[in-house]
């Protein structure tokens, strides 16, 4: 087998067990806080997506479309693409922070745009408290991208697609313990407790963050060492920044498309089949393009 099939096929293999361990941790995520009808689901459901999207504006616009190209082209350099990946990692470990730092402090903004006007103060509050714990994960989910997508660049292509499947063990766990300490399905916004919130939100970030340090292990296979190093100016980010003007508008613009439907989907929370449970079904969904084009792309 050719090295592209190997990897293709250990890609490929790593996703779908990332896959189906992440069905099995959203199982037991539903038996703690419900789906049909669970208010405290939909409000949790919203806090856990917004990292994600607010990471997909740095994933899609960014790294994905002009970084990891970068990454590619500075390995041909005299001393292997070092300086330019330090100075690359370091902006983006300040952007990502200063990124996370202004989200959390908009947390009752945004949840608020994803809501709607028409969703309670209770809801509001329920999710609010969740995204407070949950927005440490765009941090963690940028870092395990830039470490991730430096190790595929130099054909370890094997920890950024097996650490999900980490994540997703850890998540299990937790979910475990919680539903053993404070029972379930706990549906009702007025069933959780701080303790309760910060039990699941931590729980949830925890694994994001485990996921990323993962990758740390692997890091001196790629025979770089990482340093932080300020100075940026002279070594092209000012184009990697021009380059990712029009993929961030794609990525903003599928931003706004799931935002429309969030707001159309929270109508029903509470009351049926709303948030939590789209998104439960989407993961079932898109199994087999996760599947095809990860392991492609």
């Amino acid at each position: 087998m050719s090295s592209l099939g190997r990897a293709s096929a250990l890609i490929g293999a790593g996703t779908l067990i990332s896959r189906v361990t992440g069905l099995l941790r959203t199982i037991v995520l539903v038996g703690v806080i419900g789906s049909v009808s669970a208010g405290a689901a939909d409000a949790f459901a919203i806090a856990n997506q917004l990292p994600n999207n607010v990471f997909s504006l740095i994933s899609v616009g960014v790294l994905t479309a002009v970084i990891i190209p970068q990454i590619v082209k500075a390995a041909a350099d005299a001393d292997g693409g070092n300086a330019f990946i330090s100075k690359l990692f370091t902006l983006g470990t300040v952007v990502l922070v200063v990124i996370t730092g202004a989200a959390t402090v908009a947390s009752p903004w945004l949840v608020g745009l994803y809501a709607g006007k028409d969703a309670s103060s209770e809801f509001l509050a329920l999710a609010t408290a969740f995204a407070y714990w949950c927005m440490p994960q765009i941090l963690f989910y940028g870092l395990y991208a830039l470490l991730g997508e430096a190790l595929n660049a130099r054909r370890i292509f094997g920890p950024f697609t097996w650490a999900p499947v980490v994540n997703n063990i850890v998540s299990i766990v937790g979910f475990l313990i919680i539903g053993a300490l404070f029972g379930g399905p706990l549906t009702r916004i007025s069933d959780w407790t701080p303790e309760m919130i910060a039990a699941l939100g931590g729980t949830a970030t925890l694994g994001i963050l485990i996921q990323a340090a993962i990758l740390l292990i692997f890091w001196r296979r790629t025979g770089l060492a990482l340093r932080p190093d300020f100075r940026w100016r002279g070594v092209g980010l000012g184009t990697v920044g021009k380059l990712a003007g029009w993929t961030f508008l794609m990525a903003l613009a599928s931003l706004i498309a799931g935002l429309i439907q969030t707001q159309i989907l929270i109508e029903a929370a509470g009351k049926g089949a709303s948030v939590a449970t789209f998104q439960y079904a989407w993961l079932i969904f898109m199994l087999p393009y996760s599947i095809i084009v990860l392991s492609i792309g």
